[in-house]
């Protein structure tokens, strides 16, 4: 043998035997088949080391090729890599363990290890101190047996499971964490830092290519580190591949036992997220078609949405109409799109809304009908039309309508104050005092002999209540709600129509002709009037059977000569007598059940205002029907819980 050769054959065998070298520091920027030692199956793709893949199920480890001298002169270290974790589903419940990294004196795991517990373990080694293993784990599970704080999380594991340290994966800027999902298949950097002189253990991550933070994920102190270290251990990554639907993979890698790890160079890293099929172009080019025509439907529906969103069916019978009409457009602004917020009340009829008209900010309040046929809308609408030119200080005012379909949309002036029986019956509300009870009434009056007398034709409200009286922002009253109303010429005669009004309000002869004359109104005038004083509803179920009809107990109250015990008690007896008294009287006198016995408007605001001497009244002559005497016929009730202010 030549000298030359025997020289080296003597420094390969002391080589062999002597201890591991006294610093170690190396750097892999990409990794070929020779660059680590590898138990199990671990793959090399596109220049990244990848622990697991879905074929194999097994522990899994990649670990630099030669011993690290870890206690000698001490156990500080500093390592920087790219890691990968690539999803094979979109199922997050089907998501994997995660990977470790891991300080081990054993390049095999520790025990027979299962293909779980990120291949460091089996299930009997776990916790046990012999284990002599440091581990960063980076785990994508929640295991509540070792008590994970969550499924995607970075923890530091000293020979066990349970983390001494871990917080959910992110950065920190300040207080503020930034989450990393570590399942997303995106390279992320970690940085794992231990200085023996402060004992100071400080974690990293950030995604590849960021800047480095300054605040550490992890910052702990560990004093017994040393006792965790052999003299010479691996160190390397470790992850398990029982249930896996993952690639585990490292991109590169820096290592060192003497001041911090070299910096990598992440310019050529490859992407390893979701790997690609061969027909992946075809799927891609039919994906990107479909987006394509999805998004030129969606944009044709959106098209035809705007245009026809506020589009008005106006059609040629209807122009006659045409300044009393809104457009859609307008009532949909005004209302904020008809939502619940803007409710004012609800009944049979459907809904009103409070608005504000888009051209001049008045405040008005929208009311939707239904009508079922074409017939009835132009009917409606040559009445509401007409209705719509009555000009009356005591009327609600209307200011037009709207048709969509066969929805009606009536507009009228807004009413602050609310409606007359809220402000009567409403215990919540503070009690109307007497003096402004009998203003409303002398209010409504007036506004009757208007409908009665005043206009061009005799308009017959039929639906005359205290909900369908409304109150200004001065309380002054106001006849509203001229959905049931007819209008007639003043000498013609009176047609029969279907019976509609609301109960305990409409007259006996209503029910058995179908003909609604100025008396029917008289009759429910009358039976305002007595509410007004009483202070109760004109039918009452609650009360003692003698009650329950307002009009017989008043008119039997009337024949005892204790006529003001029917007085409001809530009026703490602050009124007028005489008025009190005339205000029942009339009552009575309008609620005769014969029509020709009763007064006309006219007649009854002069005895209100003190004009006109009060007619003689017999009690006994008086025959008024109880709520149980109404005929069994069908009858049409309007809803009396809701008016157009909904209060």
């Amino acid at each position: 043998m030549k000298p030359m050769s025997l020289s080296i054959l003597v420094i390969l065998v002391l080589h062999a035997w002597l201890p591991a070298q006294a610093h170690t520091s190396f750097r892999f920027n990409k990794f070929n088949a020779s660059t680590l030692y590898q138990i199990g199956n671990p793959s090399i793709r596109s220049g990244a080391i990848c622990l697991t893949n879905q074929s194999q199920h097994m522990s899994t480890r990649a670990l630099y090729n030669q011993p690290v001298r870890m206690t000698d002169p001490n156990s500080s270290f500093s390592t920087t890599f790219v890691f990968a974790i690539v999803p094979f589903s979109s199922d997050p419940s089907r998501s994997g363990q995660g990977m470790a990294f891991i300080i081990t004196p054993s390049k095999s795991p520790v025990g027979h290890s299962s293909t779980q517990f990120l291949g460091l373990f089996n299930s009997t080694s776990i916790g046990n101190p012999s284990n002599h293993l440091f581990a960063v784990e980076f785990d994508t599970i929640l295991n509540e047996e070792y008590l994970d704080i969550n499924d995607n999380h970075v923890g530091v594991d000293l020979n066990d499971l349970k983390s001494v340290k871990a917080e959910p994966a992110g950065y920190k800027i300040g207080k503020q964490l930034h989450p990393i999902d570590l399942n997303s298949g995106r390279n992320i950097q970690a940085w794992i830092d231990y200085d023996h002189t402060q004992y100071q253990l400080n974690v990293t991550i950030v995604e590849a290519g960021s800047i480095r933070p300054k605040e550490p994920l992890i910052s702990i102190k560990i004093t017994n580190l040393s006792n965790i270290f052999e003299e010479e251990m691996y160190v390397g990554f470790s992850a398990a591949t029982g249930t896996v639907v993952e690639d585990h993979c490292v991109l590169a890698w820096s290592f060192s036992t003497n001041g911090s790890a070299p910096e990598l160079d992440l310019s050529h890293l490859p992407s390893l997220i979701r790997r690609k099929h061969s027909n992946s172009r075809f799927i891609a080019e039919i994906a990107t078609t479909l987006v394509l025509v999805l998004l030129l439907l969606v944009a044709a529906a959106v098209f035809w949405w705007k245009r026809n969103k506020y589009r008005d069916d106006i059609e040629e019978w209807e122009m006659e109409y045409w300044p009393h009409r809104f457009s859609y457009k307008d009532l949909h602004i005004a209302t904020k799109g008809f939502r619940d917020e803007q409710i004012l009340g609800c009944g049979g009829f459907g809904r009103v809304y409070k608005g504000v008209l888009p051209a001049n900010g008045l405040e008005v309040a929208v009311k939707s009908i239904f009508k079922e046929s074409n017939e009835a809308l132009k009917e409606f609408i040559a009445e509401i039309s007409s209705l719509g030119r009555l000009q009356h200080r005591n009327l609600v005012q209307i200011r037009g309508y709207c048709r969509r379909g066969a929805k009606l949309f009536i507009v009228y002036d807004y009413m602050p104050n609310g409606s007359l029986d809220k402000m009567i019956f409403d215990k919540t509300q503070s009690v109307l005092a007497w003096a402004q009870r009998y203003r409303i009434l002398k209010d409504v009056g007036t506004g009757l002999l208007y409908l009665h007398e005043g206009w061009e034709k005799m308009v017959v409200h039929r639906d005359i209540k205290s909900s369908n009286v409304l109150l200004d922002s001065e309380l002054n009253g106001k006849l509203g709600d001229f959905g049931l109303a007819r209008l007639y010429e003043h000498t013609g005669n009176l047609q029969t129509t279907h019976v509609v009004g609301t109960l305990g309000y409409i007259a006996p002869e209503l029910v058995y002709t179908g003909k609604a004359g100025p008396s029917v109104d008289v009759f429910s005038f009358g039976i305002l009037m007595l509410e007004v004083a009483c202070g109760r509803r004109p039918v009452d179920p609650s009360l003692d059977a003698f009650q329950i009809v307002m009009v017989e107990w008043v008119r039997e109250l009337y024949a005892k000569g204790r006529l003001t015990d029917a007085a409001d008690p809530n009026l703490g007896g602050e009124y007028v007598e005489d008025e009190m008294e005339k205000v029942l009287k009339l009552g009575l006198l309008c609620c005769n059940s014969r029509p020709e016995a009763r007064p006309a408007i006219r007649q009854i605001l002069k005895i209100i205002e003190g004009d006109a001497s009060f007619p003689s009244l017999d009690p006994y002559e008086m025959s008024v029907m109880s709520s149980s005497s109404y005929p069994s016929i069908d009858v049409s009730f309007a809803s009396t819980s809701k008016s157009l202010d909904g209060r």
